[in-house]
């Protein structure tokens, strides 16, 4: 897919490129509390290992077949096809996994700290891993 991007990106133009996190499912799984069953703990450890998410009995909430990245693969990926990435930024941050978060976010002023909350680390390297998505923006 990046290979495409790349021939058809006109000369300087963006590419968008979304990708899970591959500390997704172990954050989802404590979240929601499937990390406690042990098929599932399974699962993250693969996930962990080699990105290579597999839900091999279609569980329903364990998601579907899918390669989870680290962002520093990702920067690898984008630029190895000869794209310049310009930012990388994690989408949800550690807010995605508060529950507690959703009835504040119909508030105006409660949805404005959540949002500066998340900017304000979204793309500091150390915490990307937090954000279920990374999402990177290259030039092409």
């Amino acid at each position: 897919m990046l290979h495409e991007a790349r021939r058809i990106v006109s000369p300087g133009g963006l590419v968008a490129v979304a990708a899970i996190s591959r500390f997704a499912s172990l954050f989802d799984g404590l979240a929601r509390g499937y990390l406690f069953d042990d098929e599932f703990a399974l699962i993250v450890d693969r996930d962990l290992q080699s990105g290579c998410h597999d839900n091999p009995d279609n569980r329903p909430h364990w998601f579907t077949t899918a390669y989870f990245h680290r962002s520093e693969e990702l920067v690898q990926e984008i630029e190895a096809v000869g794209l310049q990435l310009v930012e990388l930024v994690g989408i949800e941050g550690l807010a995605g996994w508060l529950p507690e978060l959703e009835a504040r976010w119909n508030d105006d002023t409660d949805r404005a700290v959540i949002v500066e909350s998340a900017r304000r680390i979204e793309a500091e390297p150390a915490l990307l891993g937090l954000s279920a998505h990374l999402l990177a923006v290259a030039r092409g």
